[in-house]
């Protein structure tokens, strides 16, 4: 959200509200870089700002609590303290509540299945086989936390597009009987024409070509206080949020690169038709090295 200070300098708010956070800070919250994760802090902003009751302090209200509202992820990383820290990441916390605020989501990821629609069995091994060395103590609760990711998206189902390299439809990591399994999932939704789900398969060789891996890229509810589009994107196991502009902003370069990118991605992925062909093929290819 942005309100104007009027006459009042960054300083000037800041004593007002005696809140103790730099100018800098104070300028990040402002330009919407930093979150505020509690309403009330919201509330002494607007008080200094002299932003009096009535529908538009309300509505901003509404929204400070809105966003302060923790995805489900948080919940579980606090289950067994230290245990599930780690295996749920800041950037897992961030991504899980924005996608259940999500309007419309596009995925496109280069080497897997997108993790929203695996089945629990190529869940469990695509994770064992794509987990840093680091990390693989973790494996028994990433493998859960996804699975989680996975049964909130079949709950709710947002319009999304996913984007799959046509070479990940042939990784069985040596199990054909995973992927009989789990090609059929993909066509469950190409074929049923009441699935906001659609599936398409990219046949051009490193489609993310700025060493990206994976790339989800969400879209909010459009309204008076309409939140920017957020673009998500992972490499190398480093996991980075990019957000889009806000009415009078200019577009960061970074944002800018990755909407082009997917852009791209979009205009050169077989349509709907060719795309369920390929996801037969390799289906029947599947079958036959059983």
């Amino acid at each position: 959200m942005r309100i104007e200070r009027g006459g009042l300098t960054q300083r000037e708010v800041l004593a007002k509200t005696k809140i103790k956070v730099s100018v800098s800070v104070y300028s990040r919250i402002e330009n919407g870089e930093t979150r505020i994760d509690k309403p009330a802090v919201v509330e002494v902003l607007l008080d200094a700002l002299g932003v009096r009751p009535g529908p538009r302090r309300q509505e901003l209200l509404q929204l400070a609590n809105d966003a302060s509202v923790e995805g489900w992820a948080s919940s579980v990383r606090t289950r067994a303290g230290s245990a599930y820290r780690e295996a749920v990441p800041d950037s897992m916390l961030r991504l899980t509540s924005l996608e259940e605020r999500a309007a419309r989501q596009l995925i496109i990821d280069n080497n897997v299945i997108p993790g929203v629609l695996q089945t629990p069995r190529y869940r469990e091994v695509v994770t064992g086989k794509t987990l840093l060395a680091s990390q693989r103590t973790l494996a028994p609760r990433i493998i859960e936390v996804r699975g989680l990711r996975a049964d909130r998206f079949a709950a709710r189902l947002p319009r999304s597009t996913l984007f799959i390299q046509r070479s990940a439809l042939y990784a069985d990591f040596g199990q054909p009987a995973m992927m009989v399994e789990q090609l059929p999932v993909l066509l469950d939704h190409m074929d049923d024409m009441g699935s906001p789900v659609a599936i398409r398969v990219m046949t051009v060789e490193d489609p993310l070509a700025l060493q990206v891996t994976s790339l989800i890229r969400l879209s909010f509810e459009k309204g008076a206080f309409a939140a920017p589009d957020v673009i998500y994107t992972e490499a190398g196991g480093r996991a980075e949020f990019h957000r889009g502009p806000i009415a009078g902003e200019e577009a960061a370069s970074d944002y800018l690169d990755y909407q082009d990118l997917s852009d791209l991605v979009i205009k050169q992925a077989p349509g709907p038709i060719p795309s369920r062909d390929l996801i037969v093929e390799a289906l029947e290819w599947h079958r036959a090295r059983l």
